[in-house]
């Protein structure tokens, strides 16, 4: 009895003066927020990587069959990439330069976004446009765009709002039944703050079987999934090493999950996540 204290006391006595790292701290928190989630955001199926057209990689869209349709910040043009062949097998010009920051593909339809709020709608097929004009005073920036099918509305999410609002994050709504833009979701900074640190949000997905609002941040790396009634259920600290620079969001019909990230010293590249069949 003697020696399984003294045992106990020598365990307890190397954890007290040997306590986790900083990375292996991180590490745990990451591995329990991913536990009812149902893509392990540590372990990607496939890393497509991009040619250097796309190595400022802004947007993504799931496009048909095997293909993504993205854009990069300032070409004004659309790429569509195969992830089956693991190239870009298409690509059209739609606009002139400028800053382009999030693309979404809705039926027959592709719509672009400006950082400034203008919105590019098109057939590509028809050569068909509209143009919508969501600019909001109160934002500074637009970082993503995507398409919520039940309310038949386009998406919008703010990266930067006007320094006196901006403790606050916004998802806009542009209906596409009535042409009409509104307010969509607040996100208060109290539900996203984590370790000290803020997220600015650089894309948007709505899982296609859930209907959950994905947002993903580039600056302070985080991935928060709201309910569609836009009620917080998960705050993701990303793996920095995994995620250099994620800017862009999507889903597959399937529900398989991708994620674009820019290049910055190396090439730009997309990451495919599967749903677990564990949960």
């Amino acid at each position: 009895m003697k020696k399984t204290l003294v045992y106990l006391f020598l365990i307890c006595f190397f954890f007290s003066c040997n306590p986790p790292s900083k990375n292996q701290t991180e590490n745990a928190s990451r591995e329990a927020s991913f536990s009812n989630l149902p893509y392990n955001l540590e372990s990607p199926v496939n890393k497509y990587i991009l040619p250097d057209k796309l190595n400022e990689i802004s947007g993504l869209s799931f496009y048909k069959n095997n293909q993504l349709a993205c854009v990069n910040d300032e070409d004004g043009k659309i790429f569509l990439y195969d992830f089956e062949k693991e190239k870009v097998v298409n690509q059209f010009k739609f606009g002139k330069k400028d800053d382009y920051e999030g693309i979404e593909v809705v039926g027959d339809e592709i719509f672009v976004l400006k950082s400034n709020g203008k919105v590019l709608g098109f057939d590509a097929d028809e050569n068909e446009t509209r143009n919508f004009d969501c600019r909001n005073s109160e934002v500074v920036e637009y970082e993503g765009i995507s398409y919520d099918a039940k309310a038949n509305k386009l998406l919008l999410v703010a990266k930067e709002r006007i320094k006196s609002i901006d403790s606050d994050k916004m998802v806009y709504s542009y209906d596409l039944s009535n042409d009409t833009f509104a307010e969509y979701i607040k996100i208060p900074q109290e539900t996203i703050k984590s370790e000290g640190k803020s997220m600015m949000p650089s894309g948007i997905a709505v899982h296609p079987e859930t209907n959950q609002i994905y947002v993903l941040a580039s600056s302070g790396k985080k991935l928060l999934i709201l309910s569609s009634s836009g009620k917080k259920e998960h705050l993701i600290t990303l793996n920095e090493s995994i995620f250099t620079q994620p800017e862009g969001i999507c889903f597959a019909p399937n529900g398989d999950l991708f994620i674009s990230s820019e290049g910055k010293k190396n090439d730009g590249y997309i990451l495919r996540f599967i749903k677990s069949t564990s949960l």
